[in-house]
């Protein structure tokens, strides 16, 4: 974020002064004296070389962040914006500032024709303007358009762009410059001279007007979404540099003929549809669950009064089973027009049972049921939600919690607590609750008691926790136990992404113990949970924390199939940054991967049984917690560091200027989806597909079906 604003500031001030140059160099060959042209003259080369020197610490932030970052952190930056502007400005010191020596006569003599053509000569200014056109470009393109991967036709474009926009001026520039040269004298009078600039400002913004309406028409017509769409992106995979997979050797011209053929049911040898990747569900349900979708007002402990969406009328339900059991779980909708699903975030569930509309199933409509089923291998604190229009459905309320006990229980805890933060619409704003509690919660646990916390995290941004008055420990990251989890100091804050849940367990001292959602300093604003075991206590003060955990360097190496590996079977790259675009024919802030948004975002594409890398590069201004359905992740490389202790996560939040490398092995089936878990950034295109390749679609998305998942 540091390098991302000083980037901005740099441009910006490049194109200030490059800016003040060229409207200098446009007033040149107005000097009535030599004098008054030498002052003209030492001014501009005043400006020029203030913005050479802030391009030179603009091209050396780069070199730096090369060698801090990464390259994958610039490389778009370098192949786009660095010749845009280094051309210019070289032409500006190789070819302008020479010409501008012989301008230097103090003499009051008005000036002789051969020095005012020097000072006329288009090129003077236009190389000043092209030079503030391409840092104001670079500029704009690193808050707003960031180049990420630019095609050759992305980085020519911008050099268009300076072109068309120094048309007017060029014409202007290219008649003084004629009547200098045919011994005429230019206009002098400032008030004609405004005029004239101001023409060419007018002309040119009619320019800049023409081409922005044109990119608007063809953003808005290019960004459309298709009526339907069978997801798997046809014509853009990526293989990760392994070998072909079914899916490409089937693709091309005869894909369409391809797809109906399978859709027919007649599967060719090897291939199955997702609709069939129901795992072993023959034998009878050990639990069995009803879950029903309807609208329903909710009342916070605050009286603060809500519309939500709901599962059984209640605020985040709990499924509660053993690992073992057979799971059933019938949903039903009652009211919710744009129809519901159930997501089972973080549980390895085999694909039929995924709960994304138009991948795995079709949406659930009014009146209409679905029934999920599968076994539940992983134990866990785990989370369910709607993934039908899921940035606008949890929100609003979907989802509830999945809680898988141990089959054998290695540690006994007296106390449970489920906390689930969410961030609530009310009437009067925004409100953050623990599930409906919006302020201080009060429970009495007697000294040395054990309790167990399970904080699970549904607001679309990463949230700080703060536990004061004992040491603790985090036992569970995702649902994967930690190996052998040292204490932590009540002063170690933990940051929870979206998604993402801590398992955390402490014993009751004989004092109050607070669990608070925040800074320190915002003591009245955010939800909490204060523990005490005698007399209650007045309302907690916090402390400061001075650590943040880092599950990088806490408890025992995880050893599994890819933490020894060193070639993998296919290595993605998913660089995430923004730019101001169109998506579904609507402007937007987009947040993308590769440059891209879906359905532009390549499918990539495995093997059963397939090592796989992805490595994460966040070169935009936000931060992405990033969600692979159906597997978990172990957590390599840090900032292009070995971690200490890989760990085991299905949400990994990559903050603005990090970069991780993970892996997995490609061992559950199916079409899966791959996306930033900030709902608001996947319903904007921040969403790719991991496709295994001998799997086949089974349903379509878009309005023709009512299939819409984010």
């Amino acid at each position: 974020m540091f390098v991302t604003i000083s980037s901005i500031l740099l441009t910006a001030g490049m194109t200030l002064f490059w800016g003040i140059a060229g409207m200098t160099a446009a007033g040149l060959p107005y000097a009535r004296t030599n004098r008054s042209l030498k002052h003209k003259r030492t001014f501009l080369l005043w400006a020029a070389w203030i913005a050479m020197l802030l391009s030179a610490a603009w091209y050396a932030a780069i070199a730096l962040q090369i060698v801090i970052s990464g390259w994958l952190f610039v490389e778009g930056t370098v192949k786009t914006l660095v010749p845009l502007t280094l051309i210019p400005q070289s032409y500006v010191a190789v070819r302008i500032l020479p010409k501008l020596k012989s301008l230097r006569n103090a003499d009051e003599n008005p000036p002789e024709q051969e020095v005012l053509c020097t000072a006329a000569h288009p090129f003077v200014m236009l190389s000043f303007l092209a030079a503030a056109l391409a840092s104001g470009i670079s500029a704009f393109s690193t808050f707003f358009a960031q180049p990420v991967l630019p095609s050759l036709f992305q980085i020519a474009s911008r050099f268009l762009l300076v072109m068309l926009l120094l048309l007017v001026p060029a014409l202007f520039a290219y008649r003084s410059y004629l009547k200098v040269n045919r011994g005429e004298k230019l206009e002098r009078g400032i008030l004609v001279r405004l005029l004239k600039f101001a023409s060419a400002g007018v002309l040119t913004s009619v320019v800049a007007i023409a081409i922005l309406v044109s990119n608007v028409l063809v953003g808005v017509s290019a960004s459309k979404l298709p009526e339907a769409s069978d997801m798997m992106n046809h014509d853009r995979m990526d293989e990760g540099g392994g070998a072909a997979t079914m899916m490409s050797m089937s693709s091309g011209s005869g894909h369409q003929e391809h797809h109906a053929h399978i859709a027919s049911g007649s599967a060719e040898s090897g291939q199955v549809e997702v609709a069939a990747l129901t795992g072993d569900i023959s034998a009878p349900a050990d639990k069995t669950f009803e879950l029903v979708a309807q609208r329903k007002k909710m009342t916070l402990a605050s009286k603060a009064v809500i519309d939500a969406w709901t599962y059984n009328g209640e605020i985040a339900p709990e499924l509660r089973v053993h690992q073992g059991d057979m799971v059933e779980v019938k949903l039903i909708n009652q009211d919710v027009d744009s129809g519901v699903t159930i997501h089972w975030h973080g549980y390895n569930v085999p694909n039929a049972m995924d709960g994304v509309p138009g991948m795995t199933q079709n949406v659930v409509k009014p009146g209409q049921s679905f029934t999920y089923k599968f076994r539940a291998e992983q134990e866990g604190t785990y989370w369910f939600h709607s993934h039908q229009q899921a940035s606008e459905q949890v929100a609003k309320g979907l989802f509830g919690t999945l809680i898988v006990e141990p089959k054998l229980q290695s540690e006994t805890f007296d106390e449970r607590f489920t906390v689930i933060n969410h961030r609530w619409m009310t009437d009067q704003g925004h409100v953050n609750a623990f599930g409906n509690q919006d302020g201080l919660q009060w429970k009495q646990v007697q000294p040395g008691k054990t309790i167990k916390l399970r904080i699970i995290n549904s607001h679309n941004l990463s949230q700080k926790y703060l536990l004061q008055g004992t040491e603790f420990r985090v036992t569970s990251i995702d649902g994967m136990k930690i190996q052998d989890p040292q204490p932590l100091s009540d002063q170690t804050a933990l940051r929870l992404g979206s998604g993402g849940r801590y398992d955390v367990t402490f014993v009751m001292p004989n004092h109050p113990v607070f669990l608070k959602l925040g800074n320190a300093s915002n003591n009245d604003s955010n939800p909490g949970i204060v523990f005490y075991s005698g007399v209650k206590p007045e309302k907690p003060i916090f402390r400061a924390e001075s650590t943040l955990f880092d599950p990088s360097d806490y408890g025992k190496l995880v050893v599994n199939e890819v933490t020894g590996t060193v070639k993998f079977d296919r290595e993605f790259q998913m660089i995430l940054g923004n730019k101001m675009g169109f998506y579904n024919g609507e402007f937007h802030f987009l947040w993308t991967i590769n440059g891209q948004v879906y359905p532009r975002v390549p499918t990539l594409v495995v093997n059963e049984g397939d090592k796989v890398k992805t490595t994460f590069v966040n070169k935009s201004l936000g931060e992405h917690p990033m969600h692979l359905h159906g597997h978990h992740m172990t957590v390599l490389k840090k900032n292009g560091e070995k971690v200490k202790t890989p760990w085991l996560t299905d949400t990994l939040n990559v903050m603005p200027g990090e970069s991780y490398e993970v892996a997995f092995v490609a061992d559950n089936p199916g079409m899966w989806m791959d996306h930033c878990h900030n709902l608001d950034h996947a319903a904007t295109g921040m969403i790719l597909h991991l496709m295994y390749g001998n799997v086949r679609p089974s349903y379509e998305v878009g309005t023709r079906s009512g299939n819409l998942p984010d």
